[in-house]
């Protein structure tokens, strides 16, 4: 399974949940509620995405959101350039990578319906319960099972992915170095431009 599309499986797997009350406090059964939301609504929609991508980015632009901490993991991917980056020079690059993350996984979305998921014991990364670590095992016919881990931060809103960690690869740590060669190569501005050009493409089927 190549890592581009084990990228979309993890965004996909933080779709937002009709959850039960109880899964909110707990990141585990939250991550298992969302999954089976997902699939319902990749099956539900379907037809409309196969006839039109751009549909996927509507969906999951809609339910995947409000469940990722999107500020958090832009400061973590941009690292060192955060601390000089105007207020609104962060504003552009966390929305212009959401929308990033969000095509990406509208590229794929119809691969996952059928994905068996298994879920691991979930660690603790904090001493206290904050930081929550996770732990997958996603498998799909006639390729190779895959750790996905998802690292979660308690926040007032309720639990929130940051990053994932796909067979020991961090989405924020590959994000982080390709960010910083662009940089260095065209300035902060430059890529935020380079991401706003690629995200106001349309999608085609």
């Amino acid at each position: 399974m190549r890592l581009s599309h084990l990228i979309a499986l993890a965004i996909a797997c933080l779709a937002h949940a009709t959850a039960a009350t109880e899964a909110a406090g707990d990141p585990q059964e939250l991550v298992r509620t969302t999954i089976e939301t997902l699939r319902a609504a990749v099956l539900r929609d379907k037809a409309v995405i196969d006839s039109d991508p751009n549909h996927a980015i509507v969906l999951v632009d809609r339910i995947v959101s409000p469940h990722v901490d999107t500020g958090r993991a832009g400061k973590l991917i941009l690292g060192k350039h955060w601390r000089n980056a105007t207020p609104t020079q962060r504003q552009q690059f966390v929305e212009n990578f959401q929308r990033l993350l969000l095509r990406a996984y509208a590229v794929h979305v119809s691969d996952y319906a059928d994905v068996e998921v298994v879920y691991l014991p979930t660690i603790e990364a904090s001493s206290d319960r904050k930081l929550m670590v996770v732990r997958t095992r996603v498998t799909q016919a006639g390729k190779p099972p895959a750790n996905v881990d998802y690292r979660v931060s308690e926040t007032s809103d309720g639990w929130k992915v940051f990053d994932v960690v796909v067979n020991g690869i961090s989405i924020v740590a590959t994000f982080r170095a390709t960010v910083d060669a662009e940089i260095q190569q065209y300035g902060l501005d430059g890529l935020i431009a380079r991401l706003a050009a690629k995200v106001q493409k349309p999608l085609t089927g």
